[in-house]
């Protein structure tokens, strides 16, 4: 039986999906069947994780949790670089990121195990990649569980403190030059214009020019006219603002505060299943934290990574990883 929770829901998808293949169709109409086959894949999935309750699989969880460092790995030991890192698959026929698919059975084996700790594992190999916006995105996966343990939460506090003193040196030795001008270019976009701040700028003169309604759809100088990088992807925020406006860009975020809101209150439905609760929090979690981070570097107030809207960037991988987890969400 489909929990009451689902209509809400379903809207909210509904106008994410209608919205996302809207603005593909303008953007990048050579990708539409592509990204119509991922939704298509990602509700069958969704079925398929309906069959999946948390507490089926704490027998496995170890396997899951190998398998799925595992497809971490691959792209590193094949060397499969794509702009400078090795973040994806090549089936031949398609692309996939590893990071996305195994975010769902990370979450699982962490709502099974009491060593929440082991997520640094993944993030490690992740930011091996090197990729620091999906490493960020699933060390966030060990939210609610830091909420949920007090002992946890104290040493994650304990750990930021100690991570902020040390913030100097992991910038000098730990980040990458990519990484570094990231920051510098956050920090001051105008340093360098027409280089490393160039993505921002373009963004933000993207946002601030489409007003309430927009230029229209295919109408967008910065998108249409590749001003504008990364447009159907990263800054697909700042293109939709561009051609439809605020009006466009309020629908979204009420979108996804329904989709939130009723994902928390979906979690304490569970209060008898501890599994299904941590699990279905920490799907609202990753949801929020991609909504923000990606909307937050559009608007020029976070640091680029490549964290992608939900539900509304370009890619396969992250939509079928979120709408299996929306099925084991709805699984009782």
């Amino acid at each position: 039986m489909i929990s009451r929770y689902w209509f809400s829901v379903t809207v909210s998808l509904l106008v994410l999906f209608s919205l996302n293949m809207l603005m593909i169709s303008s953007l990048a109409p050579d990708l539409l069947l592509k990204q119509l086959s991922a939704w298509i894949i990602g509700i069958i999935l969704f079925f398929i994780g309906r069959q999946i309750n948390p507490k089926q699989i704490v027998s496995s969880r170890w396997y899951i949790f190998i398998v799925s460092c595992i497809l971490l790995l691959l792209p590193i030991l094949l060397n499969n670089v794509t702009r400078g890192s090795r973040r994806w698959l090549d089936l031949g026929f398609t692309t996939i990121q590893p990071t996305e698919l195994v975010k769902p059975w990370l979450l699982l084996f962490l709502t099974s195990t009491n060593f929440p700790l082991l997520i640094l594992i993944p993030v490690l190999i992740i930011m091996l990649q090197p990729d620091l916006g999906s490493a960020v995105s699933v060390l966030f996966l060990i939210t609610p569980f830091v909420l949920y343990s007090r002992q946890l939460l104290k040493f994650s506090l304990i750990a930021g403190i100690i991570f902020i003193i040390s913030s100097p040196l992991i910038y000098k030795y730990a980040l990458h030059d990519y990484q570094k001008d990231r920051i510098i270019n956050f920090i001051n976009p105008t340093k360098d214009p027409l280089g490393k701040g160039y993505n921002v700028i373009q963004s933000k003169i993207a946002i601030g020019s489409g007003g309430i309604f927009g230029k229209g759809l295919k109408k967008g100088t910065q998108g249409q006219l590749l001003f504008l990088p990364e447009k159907h992807t990263d800054f697909m925020f700042a293109a939709t603002s561009e051609e439809l406006g605020l009006v466009a860009i309020t629908i979204i975020i009420v979108s996804y505060y329904v989709l939130i809101k009723t994902l928390i209150k979906k979690a304490f439905s569970h209060h008898n299943n501890r599994q299904l609760f941590l699990f279905t929090l920490g799907v609202a979690f990753q949801i929020w934290m991609q909504v923000f981070i990606n909307i937050g570097m559009n608007l020029g107030i976070l640091p680029v990574t490549g964290i992608p809207l939900p539900f509304l960037s370009l890619g396969g991988s992250s939509i079928m990883a979120l709408l299996f987890s929306l099925g084991i969400v709805f699984s009782s």
